[in-house]
């Protein structure tokens, strides 16, 4: 017992908090995936059974896209659609509903053709027929089979084969004998219903019973699926070892109000239940084949989705299902290579089976591992290994969330009211904890190892104008919200990117203000300050890209904040002895900034900077990007630049003392009832102007660079205008604050998924409970949190050991790292 004592006191209260987190979620992913889990590991069921229609990403009038529960489903494109079945066959056979999905799967692979073909089918008159379409070495074709029981349908279903067939690894065999790739068949339920009078049903049960053997053998497709893909010799196999599969799809439940006269007389409820009730009575190895989703999607509101007719879906519904087939079929691990590629349904796991089990050992090894001084070689220092040790662990969990398929990832959806109700929750609930603010800025901008001291020159109460403190919390509040903002997919909502850009905004504000202060106060323009400096900032987001596969520009916030920074100094190291005078430094900035905007917004500058990075680092960079980027922000930097001199000078001296006086501040308090008003009116006519006349993300984009210094400055002021604000802070958003670097990269992977583009869940939950929902996002956040927390500490760690020499280790390091791995 006093052994556990002892361990336990060894960690650090965040450290136990996380790695708590961390071993609870362990602990449910193994049952998830040893037990649980085993009933559709690879999420094909949820492809194929149950979905819901979410709402168009860019408008509401645009179509609805169809998302399976507990999965992501890829709209393929005419191009993937080609690279999944170049030089495969994918055969329908059916009715005119399946007909329908015959020329979905024609318009994937070339619209303008198939548009042509049917027009001239339909001038013709030949509907029932069979059809064919070729496009760039993918052939499809439509058996007409309504009952499943011609001769040419027969003798397609002799020729499948589970595994593709020789031909695709360079034998040469018979095209005829080739097997498709795909087989989607037709329920012959609709015409059973119409046609067979009262033997309807035993009609239908011939037709299923024709079938019913080759849907069983396609059942040794998913038996043997996971061992085919896990003796791939390597991750560059394409599409060709994708087992073959053949489909079944249900009885199509029509729009009864829809239907004719005569078609209502046979077409009934009952007799499509109970056709239905059949196919869900089949053995599993059948059922698993039968794409219960088709029904699903005109669930929900039948008389959206038909035509007239009562019996065919519209075009997006017919286009939806295709992709429900191509998902089935082509999102194999072997693409997860590519890091666009977000489909998660109907993937196996083997291919990072091995990996997974090591990272889950190496997990459980560092939970139960704590440096110790008294056990360590004294030239090894036990929190340079606690650090490592937990930068380790969060590369690594990072990796098992978002670089394998061990947990769901489902999309986002922007609901208003569900966003404004937690945001206000955020807000209020950070504004529980007050703290006084007792140590002066100087102090906190002082940084361990300096050898150069702060002198203080003002009072302790000069240093309370945007304290360190008072930065951290706000800081604290907008990362917050644009953590939401984030999770709750709010940039399809104009209002609320306008506030967002703002908040991005003000980070680029406070984070030149606190860099110019400390350069003005300290003089530290040591190439030391400078290698700690760029190591905090990018030391995660350089990291990552080796774990995931990704890119450094992919976590632009980390290049941006270094460029500024780099700007920031250059130009306060510049003719230095001058930066005491606010009228040189006033002249110095105005030419930084007109030559920094000039550099950003004019095609070839940007190009040749990062040309060379991409030489020397290989790091690629999406300057299109990058230049949007940094030219929404290319003045509000040198905005805080300004703030920072003047606040220096006025604190600096007893005569230009402006800011604040022993007892309260002086120019606020000369006219405060006007700041509050001239503020208060400035950022009021400021929201009300570009909510109401910036209709277009292009056009507010435009106007940004040149107004958001407006909020910014309101804002500061008015946290500042009486003394009592100056003394306290909101503790909960600053500590939140001093994290938000590393929030803001690690929301990526393990708060956020598939490269945040979609939201991270542990699986099972899909239908649970409010309160086993909330228990399951308090415990992602919680893990969240906790390690950007670790991730902070372990860098300032490693800085304060760091030297000049050290830092062009630490560069060489990622110089052959991404030269080997590139």
């Amino acid at each position: 017992m006093t052994q556990i004592r002892r361990f336990a006191a060894s960690w650090h209260p965040i450290s136990s908090v996380t790695y708590s987190a961390l071993f609870l979620i362990l602990l449910w992913t193994s049952v998830q995936r040893f037990i649980i889990g085993q009933e559709d590991p690879s999420r094909c069921r949820a492809l194929l059974t149950d979905g819901t229609w979410a709402p168009a990403v860019n408008s509401r009038h645009g179509p609805q896209h169809w998302e399976p529960n507990g999965c992501r489903m890829v709209e393929y494109s005419t191009d993937a659609t080609h690279d999944c079945l170049t030089g495969r066959k994918f055969v329908l056979a059916g009715d005119s509903t399946v007909r329908q999905i015959f020329w979905a799967a024609a318009r994937k692979l070339d619209p303008k053709l198939a548009a042509a073909e049917l027009n001239e089918i339909v001038a013709a008159d030949e509907k029932h027929r069979d059809l064919t379409f070729a496009a760039e070495g993918v052939r499809l074709e439509f058996i007409w089979d309504p009952w499943l029981n011609s001769t040419e349908l027969r003798d397609t279903l002799d020729a499948f084969h589970t595994q593709p067939t020789p031909s695709r690894r360079g034998a040469v065999v018979k095209k005829e004998v080739e097997s498709p790739a795909l087989i989607v068949l037709g329920s012959p339920g609709l015409w059973a219903a119409r046609y067979g009078g009262d033997d309807y049903m035993s009609i239908f049960k011939d037709g299923i019973e024709t079938v019913s053997t080759y849907l069983s053998l396609a059942s040794e497709s998913s038996a043997t699926r996971s061992s085919s893909l896990s003796s791939l010799p390597n991750w560059n196999h394409d599409y060709t070892s994708a087992p073959n599969q053949i489909l079944l799809t249900p009885v199509q439940v029509p729009a009864y109000d829809e239907l004719t006269l005569k078609r209502t007389e046979t077409i009934t409820p009952e007799r499509i239940d109970e056709m239905n009730d059949y196919l869900s009575h089949l053995p599993s190895n059948q059922t698993s084949h039968v794409v219960w989703a088709f029904n699903r999607m005109v669930e929900e509101d039948s008389s959206k989705g038909f035509e007239r007719d009562g019996l065919h879906v519209d075009e997006n519904i017919a286009d939806r299902k295709v992709d429900i087939v191509l998902n089935s079929h082509c999102n194999n691990p072997a693409v997860l290579n590519d890091r666009s590629f977000k489909g998660t349904c109907c993937v196996e796991k083997a291919s990072n089976n091995n990996l997974f089990y090591l990272a889950l050992v190496f997990l459980c090894a560092v939970m139960l591992y704590t440096p110790r001084a008294q056990a360590m070689p004294k030239f090894i220092r036990p929190d340079l290994l606690a650090a490592a040790r937990d930068v380790l662990v969060t590369l690594t969990w990072c990796w098992i969330c978002d670089g394998t398929l061990q947990f769901s990832k489902v999309e986002r959806h922007y609901r208003q009211g569900a966003f404004v109700a937690i945001c206000l929750f955020w807000l209020v609930g950070s504004s529980s904890m007050l703290h006084k603010i007792v140590a002066s800025a100087t102090e906190t901008l002082s940084v361990k190892d300096s050898k150069k001291e702060v002198e203080s020159s003002g009072s302790e109460e000069a240093d309370k104008f945007l304290s360190r403190d008072q930065t951290d919390e706000i800081k604290g509040l907008m990362q917050g919200i644009i953590l939401l903002y984030h999770f709750n997919y709010a940039s399809q909502a104009l209002w609320v990117y306008k506030i967002v850009r703002v908040l991005i905004s003000m980070y680029f504000f406070l984070s030149a203000y606190g860099h110019t202060l400390y350069l003005l106060r300290t003089r530290d323009y040591s190439l030391k300050r400078v290698a700690v400096v760029l190591f905090r900032i990018n030391a995660l987001s350089a990291l990552l890209p080796f774990m995931m596969g990704t890119s450094y520009s992919s976590y632009y916030f980390a290049p941006a904040v270094t460029f500024w920074y780099l700007v920031v100094y250059i130009m306060l190291r510049t003719l230095r002895e001058n930066n005491d005078d606010i009228w040189p430094l006033g002249m110095k900035v105005l030419i930084t900034a007109s030559f920094v905007s000039v550099f950003i917004t004019t095609p070839g500058y940007l190009e040749m900077v990062t040309d060379a990075l991409y030489a020397v680092f290989r790091m690629s960079f999406d300057v299109q990007e990058l230049r949007f980027r940094l030219a929404l922000d290319r003045y509000i930097v040198f905005v805080g630049v300004t703030v920072a001199s003047f606040v220096h000078t006025a604190t600096s001296t007893d005569a230009q003392e402006v800011f604040t006086t022993k007892n309260s501040p002086r120019l606020f308090d000369s006219g405060r009832p006007r700041f509050w008003v001239v503020c208060s009116a400035g950022l009021a006519l400021f929201l009300f102007i570009t909510q109401s006349n910036l209709s277009t993300k292009q056009s507010y984009n435009a106007a940004h660079p040149y107004i958001s210094w407006i909020p910014v400055l309101a804002i500061i002021t008015l946290r500042n205008l009486h003394v009592t604000a100056q003394n306290v802070f909101l503790a909960i958003p600053a500590a939140l604050g001093r994290i938000s670097l590393e929030t803001y990269i690690l929301q990526y992977h393990i708060w956020l998924g598939g490269d945040a583009t979609a939201k991270l869940t542990l699986g099972g939950f899909e239908s649970a409970s409010l309160p086993l929902f909330l228990i399951e996002k308090a415990l992602i956040t919680s893990l969240f949190i906790g390690m950007a927390a670790l991730m902070h500490n372990a860098t300032r760690t490693f800085a304060g050991t760091l030297s000049e020499r050290g830092f062009l280790v630490f560069l060489a390091a990622l110089w052959a790292g991404n030269l080997i791995y590139t």
